[in-house]
């Protein structure tokens, strides 16, 4: 029950004579019934008055519902209280003399807190670190002499313990856990609960709080012995000090004595000027006696004012005393107080550091260069940058990087560092809430409104560009040098982009209330968007040192806004307050120690000395005594000085821990920041820029009389008008020098104080030395530092406590100090060691006299040249031009001439290079043959076409490019339209299931995502752009299917490409000589291999049958029965299946739907439009393939099997009379004429205006063969029917054949597998000693790719058998559950899908045989299950 200004509150009783139709007043809080309102509202506004008191706890000041409450808290707190204390505290409690409760409680927690009682559960260590549930059985204590009463500490104590044991309730191990291995568990027994206890059973009895009888006799405390619940005898607690006093006691009273029990009883004990009553009365005793006069009333008067008046004088002295002395308090008490540090006057001269001077790195950045050095360090493990920076990241390599202007600098690699890692962040979190998003083209030019929602939403229309454009999300796009800045600007552009519902979600909850509002690239894009614009004509490297900076610090912003990062930032937290609380408790730990120890010292002196007077020895006796007492006084300071050795080691051990934390230290009274960065060993300070108020109203009295807060000044400060006055100057050790400035100002300057003056004041002035930087990197420069900072001090005092604190690691860590690189004027280079340096090698060889984007285009140039030479020479494609030897020279001597009229790209081909212009402007054609209307719009737009306009309000024209990006754009363009769309795959083609399918139901083979690819292509401005383009380009083309990868099938070799064969089916290769029987040249025709030539009847005679006549049906049932479909390839798609038509002149076969007119089922002479057109109109006759050059080996064998290139063949026939030369070929004639006489090979003009070869060949080293000949006839066999024949075997070829390319392709994609890291190289002994005693056969996708390349495998089988040996092995010597045994099922089941998708034999099941082994710590060979 609550209690009403502490006293017991009674509720008032309802009246029991109420009616049923009585009106009353019920109050809930209280649960009374009132019958006047009167008393209600009295009552309502009672307990609502904060006049209640809490009954457990004690508190006050409550309302009566929080009063309810906190005894409802408190009750509940006791629930769990622990019964095995209750009578051990109520016990000990009734030992105790205290006249105050608080007193009595406090007693009674400082001795259980370190005891344990008999019976209660604990938790208890007997081995190693586990700590297990357990109760106390017996209590053991260290020996003491007979008959000492020294109340031993809690650790002297041993406990008899049983562990509880769940598997054995029946009983639990026994044993003997010393006082640090035995605990109760946390929050069971605490200060706060032992007060709540003991309240509920104690009252006060004569001044004396003791236990209720009720409580003793419900607990019968009377019948508990100490030794029931503890050891040894009873604590002796100490009484109050207020019953050590003994009343006073009143002496006889004799006769007589009254009178001077009076006077005694008036007169003060006190030493001091006595009153004037007392000198009147002495002088009265020691006159003699005379007879009594009549007195006269005026001289008792003024005899009585006298003695007023000095009473008075007296009053008046005593009270100024007392007033000069609260004066002089208040004053030593303001001097004392901590102040703004400016308006303090006893300052010292702070000593300068050494400025920084490096070059290149003006002040203005030297903190960004501090801030991305730490983080670098810090983030190591996150950015992971010994993969990217082999020797890290330091001060001379950093400041190399951003002063040097290099493509693929170190600076180029800390970028592609940030971006892979926030990339890879990004997909962290992505696997986390799952969360995709739909791909959608550019819209048209919206203008950019103000506010965050708009430009979050055209971020997140930049975020699907490279998807839609590219086919690739932005993550997956390939980072070099060459296209870091284009990467870098899609990111940028893209930040902020508003995720999906779920997404959103797990931001907030996992990033701290993070939102797309927050991100830095948003807010960069918004304030900064002339960096964006600058990265569209310039390489990252080569834009100023502030944009360079500010990008880096945004993308390390953002990195640290990823929850991953978070985590790893709050665990280092964390384990920074831990090392505190480590280090506070050590330090109380110790002075606990040190209390305990002096106090066991005192005690050990007085049991000695009892025992001394007790026995009463004497001499030799004594002497003995005094040699004992001095041994264990020896003995136990020896053991103190070792528990103190320990403290301190662990102590500086935690301050180093805490050291590796420290960053920012403080700053001084002219609120200059000093820090203590991890990476660049120094103490830095920082005069930043920022604003500091405004200025004092006045230049502080420097010449002020200095308040002592040493005992030097302290007199001076007492008597404040004695001791002469000392000028802050001569105290400084100043030079009073004007300076231009008075004396008063200069002052101030050199102190670093307001001046009162913005011009003249360094500390709130814009000071053109701002901002700037000093390290100190001395002991001496450090000492002077601690020394001159002020104690009174607001900011210097913190400065001066953090400095002295840390002050060993601070001159430890300075040694290190790079000054040789901050300023080299100030220190010297060491000398270089003459060992053998690795120099950095640029991956783009650059002249010294070329600029950055001379370089990027150079690049880009060879870029081009090499993939197209890749694509003519593996037979992908053939470029369109008119001579391809001029169109590659014009490209080398930096010009391009693209060798037709116009270029069109796009859905449909419908955008002209001569119409659309970059950024949507559509160029007027000149003629007036061209319909404007006619010409279609370009939608599209770049992603940064919505940035905020430049500083001068002028935007810059969408249309304006340079002719460099544009002529290259259009050369790749080129190189793009030659390769054929078969070798095209995803990102930018199709797949191989999305092309079957397309081709299954006649749909077209047009893909959106390479017409969106040619659009952007064509839009693009910089250099980087188009090799972006060109990477995605390259990364789409089916390089397996060069022939200049190509490996003999039969001999399984890439040697010799002159004389490899492909075939038009399958694009294997085939020597000449390995083919049965030998080829000696490359045949004219297509030519297949053995598994997919057709199949090829036997020719059967015609014989009479006679039957009887029957319907029409039947016959037409009959013929389609007796009737077989061949199975081979189709003469005009050129794949497989079922073929219904066969020609009767050539016999070619063809599917049903691929014929024209097929033929009716009573037509048995069907002729094939090839067989019916004229000889003049037939591509393939010989007087047509005389005129052109012969194959050339397999070098454009695979153009010319598809109708694609023979319908092109026959409209560049009809056109190649209305073919031209280019005019800008004008300038070339020098470089044809140097051509090989020997290449005869004629190129086709842009578009298809040329004729083609209508074959796949390789050209020779020696020439082109152009000598006409007959067509050969390819054999049936080749010799391979025979030999099989020969040997007798009937295998089936997928099972006896090596497909060398397909297992090349598993095992590529098997090694990049995620899962695959353990089975990636062969197993370290090493680290595993075990290994081979339980594997005898290892194995590893390392080697089973060397025994590939080295021609070990016959066939699919043995290497697959090998792959099932790697996951053999994973499952006979890992567990189930471990992640190596649960990585090898999921990478088993990725190569089975990856066998069935690459028609390759299956793999074996791994024979799991149950078998004991050792060392490895699992059982037998047992697939684990995924779930």
């Amino acid at each position: 029950m609550p209690l009403l200004k502490r006293k017991a509150f009674e509720k008032s009783a309802a009246s029991g004579y109420l009616r049923d139709d009585d009106e009353v007043f019920h109050c809930e809080l209280t649960d009374e019934i009132f019958k006047d309102y009167e008393e209600y509202c009295e009552r309502i506004i009672l307990v609502n008055s904060m006049v209640w008191s809490c009954e457990m706890t004690g508190k006050n000041n409550l309302t009566y519902a929080e009063a309810l409450e906190s005894e409802k808290a408190a009750r509940k707190s006791l629930k769990d209280f622990p019964m095995e204390l209750r009578i051990p505290i109520l016990y000990l409690a009734s030992k105790t003399k205290r006249s105050s409760f608080a007193e009595m409680a406090e007693d009674v927690f400082n001795y259980v807190r370190e005891r344990f009682f008999v019976g209660e559960t604990v938790e208890a260590c007997l081995e190693g670190d586990s700590w297990q549930e357990a109760h106390i059985l017996s209590i053991t204590a260290q020996k003491q002499p007979p008959g000492s009463k020294v109340v031993l500490p809690g650790s002297s104590y041993c406990y008899e313990v049983e562990q509880y044991q769940e598997d054995n309730p029946a009983g639990g191990k026994i044993g003997l856990a010393p006082h640090d291995r035995v605990r109760r568990r946390k929050g069971v027994y605490s200060r706060d609960k032992n007060r709540l206890f003991l309240k509920q059973f104690v009252e006060q009895s004569q001044g004396i709080i003791v236990i209720k009888k009720s409580a003793l006799e419900k607990y019968n405390i009377g019948k508990v012995n100490f030794d029931q619940i503890f050891t040894g005898s009873p604590p002796e607690f100490s009484p109050s000090k207020k019953l050590l006093k003994s009343p006073p006691t009143k002496a006889p009273a004799k006769p007589g004595s009254a009178t001077k029990l009076k006077a005694k009883k008036g007169t003060p004990d006190k030493k001091g000027q006595q009153s004037m009553d007392k000198f009147l009365k002495k002088t009265d005793k020691n006159e003699s006696p005379k007879p009594k006069t009549p007195s006269d009333p005026n001289a008792k008067k003024s005899a009585q004012e006298l003695a007023a008046k000095m009473r008075r004088a007296e009053e008046e002295m005593k009270q100024r005393k007392e007033e000069e002395k609260a004066k002089k308090k208040a004053y030593l008490k303001e001097w004392q107080k901590v102040k703004e540090d400016q308006e303090l006057e006893d300052h010292k001269i702070i000593p300068k550091g050494t400025p920084i001077d490096m070059e290149g790195i003006p002040h203005e950045h030297f903190g960004d260069f501090l801030s991305v050095l730490e983080f670098v360090h810090i983030h190591g493990e996150t950015l992971k940058v010994k993969d990217t920076l082999h020797n890290g990241l330091d001060v001379e390599t950093f400041r190399k990087a951003l002063t040097l202007k290099q493509h693929a600098g170190v600076f180029s690699d800390l970028v592609q560092m940030f971006l892979t890692t926030i990339f890879q962040l990004q997909e962290d979190e992505a696997e986390d809430y799952n969360e995709s998003g739909g791909i959608q083209e550019s819209t048209d030019y919206e203008p950019m409104s103000g506010g965050m929602n708009k430009a979050v939403e055209l971020a997140t229309k930049a975020s699907k560009w490279s998807q839609t454009y590219l086919g690739t999300p932005l993550s997956k796009l390939p980072l070099d040098p060459t296209t870091v800045t284009e990467v870098l600007r899609l990111h940028l552009l893209s930040s902020g982009a508003a995720p999906g519902s779920r997404c959103a979600t797990w931001r907030y909850h996992q990033r701290g209330g993070y939102s797309s509002h927050d991100d830095a690239g948003l807010r960069l894009r918004l304030q900064h968007p002339d960096i964006l614009r600058t990265m569209l004509t310039k390489h990252v490297a080569d834009m100023s040192l502030g944009d360079k900076f500010l990008i880096l610090q945004c993308l390390m912003n953002q990195i640290i806004s990823y929850a991953t990062v978070r985590d790893i930032i709050e665990e280092k937290l964390d384990e920074m307050r831990n090392t505190k609380q480590a280090l506070r408790s050590s330090h109380i730990n110790e002075r606990r120690r040190e209390a305990q120890l002096l106090a066991s010292r005192q005690e050990l002196k007085k049991e000695y000395a009892a025992k001394k007077a007790e026995d009463k020895l004497t001499g030799e006796a004594a002497k003995a005594h005094d040699e004992a007492l001095k041994a264990a006084l020896e003995k136990m300071n020896k053991e103190g000085e070792g528990i103190k050795a320990e403290y301190e080691k662990k102590v500086k051990e935690l301050k180093v821990q805490l050291f590796d934390y420290t960053s920012y230290v403080g700053s001084d009274r002219a609120f200059r920041r000093y820090w203590l960065n991890q990476h660049v060993a120094g103490l830095f300070v920082e005069s930043g820029a920022e604003s500091r108020g405004q200025c004092r109203d006045k230049l502080p009295d420097l010449h002020r009389e200095r308040a002592g807060s040493d005992k030097e000044n302290e007199s001076a400060a007492n008597s404040r008008g004695g001791s002469p006055k000392k000028p802050l100057t001569n105290i400084n050790g100043l030079a009073n020098k004007l300076n231009g400035l008075e004396a008063g100002v200069a002052q101030a300057q050199e102190l670093m104080l307001c001046t009162g003056d913005p011009p003249t004041c360094n500390v709130h002035g814009k000071d053109e030395n701002r901002p700037f930087w000093w390290v100190y990197h001395t002991q001496e420069q450090i000492e002077g530092l601690i020394q001159s900072l002020n104690k009174r001090g607001l900011r210097e005092n913190d400065l001066r406590h953090n400095l002295e604190l840390d002050k060993d690691n601070i001159l430890e860590y300075i040694q290190k100090c790079p000054l040789h690189l901050l300023n080299p004027a100030a220190k010297a280079p060491p000398p270089v060691l003459s060992t053998r340096m690795h120099k950095f090698q640029p991956s783009l060889n650059v002249p010294d006299d070329c600029t950055l984007s001379e370089a990027l285009e150079l690049s880009l140039r060879d870029h081009i040249l090499e993939l197209e030479e890749k694509i003519f020479h593996g037979c992908l494609g053939v470029l369109k031009v008119k001579d391809r030897e001029a169109w590659r020279g014009t490209i080398m001597v930096r010009g391009y001439d693209k060798q037709a009229d116009y270029l069109s790209w796009g859905p449909a081909r419908r955008y002209r290079d001569d119409y659309h212009m970059p950024g949507g402007v559509t160029a007027v054609p000149t003629d007036n043959k061209t319909d404007i209307a006619t010409i279609p719009e370009n939608k599209y737009r770049d992603p940064g076409h919505c940035l905020e306009p430049r500083p001068n309000g002028i935007k810059a024209e969408p249309g304006v490019a340079s002719a460099a990006p544009r002529g290259l754009a259009g050369a790749l363009l080129q190189v793009e339209q030659a390769i054929h769309h078969k070798y095209i795959k995803r990102p930018l083609g199709l797949s191989d299931k999305e092309r079957k399918e397309r081709e299954a139901k006649n749909k077209p083979l047009d893909n959106d995502t390479l017409e969106r690819w040619e659009v952007s292509l064509m839009e693009c401005r910089s250099f980087a752009q188009i090799v972006l383009h060109l990477f995605t380009l390259d990364s789409s083309i089916t390089w397996s299917a060069s022939i200049l990868n190509a490996s003999c099938r039969l001999c399984r070799r890439k040697t010799d490409p002159d004389n490899m064969l492909l075939c038009d089916g399958c694009n294997k290769g085939h020597h000449l000589y390995c083919l049965k029987p030998k080829l000696t040249k490359v045949p004219e025709d297509d030519w297949f291999c053995e598994q997919c030539r057709p199949k090829e009847r036997t020719p059967r005679k015609r014989r009479k049958i006679i039957e009887e006549p029957i319907n029409d049906d039947s016959d037409s049932k009959s013929e389609e029965s007796e009737e077989e479909l061949d199975l081979g390839l189709c003469g005009a798609c050129g794949s497989g299946g079922e073929l219904a038509a066969v020609c009767r002149t050539c016999e070619t076969r063809y599917h049903a739907e691929c014929v024209a007119a097929p033929p009716s089922r009573q037509a048995k002479r069907w002729v094939c439009q090839a067989c019916q057109a004229p000889p003049s109109a037939q591509p393939n006759n010989s007087r047509h393939r005389g005129e052109g050059p012969r194959r050339r080996c397999a070098a454009a064998a695979l153009d010319n099997i598809h109708n694609y290139t023979r319908a092109l063949h026959a409209h560049a026939r009809r056109t190649s009379e209305d073919s031209y030369d280019s005019e800008d070929n004008t300038s070339l004639i020098a470089l044809k004429k140097t051509r090989s006489r020997q290449s005869k090979e004629a190129s086709p003009l842009a578009n298809g205006n040329t004729p083609t070869n209508n074959r796949r060949s390789r050209k020779s080293k020696d020439g082109v063969n152009t000598s006409a000949s007959k067509k050969v006839k390819t054999p049936l066999t080749n010799g391979v029917h025979e030999e099989k024949q020969v040997n007798g075997r009937k295998r089936s070829n997928k099972e006896a054949s090596l497909h060398t390319e397909g297992l090349e392709q598993l095992l590529k994609e098997v090694m990049k597998h995620k899962d695959c890291w353990p089975f990636y190289d062969p197993v370290d002994t090493e680290m595993v000693p075990d290994y081979l005693d339980v594997i005898k056969t290892p194995m590893d996708f390392t080697t089973i790719k060397e025994k590939l390349s080295r021609g070990e495998y016959a066939t699919d089988a043995a290497l697959l058998d090998d792959a099932a040996l790697v996951f053999l092995n994973c499952y006979t010597y890992n567990k189930d559950t471990h992640p190596v045994a649960k990585a090898g099922v999921r990478l088993e089941q990725y190569i089975q899908r990856r066998c069935a998708d690459l028609s390759l034999p299956p793999l074996p099941e791994a024979p799991l045989v149950e078998e004991a082994r050792g060392g490895g710590g699992g059982g037998g060979a047992k697939k684990p299950r995924l779930k």
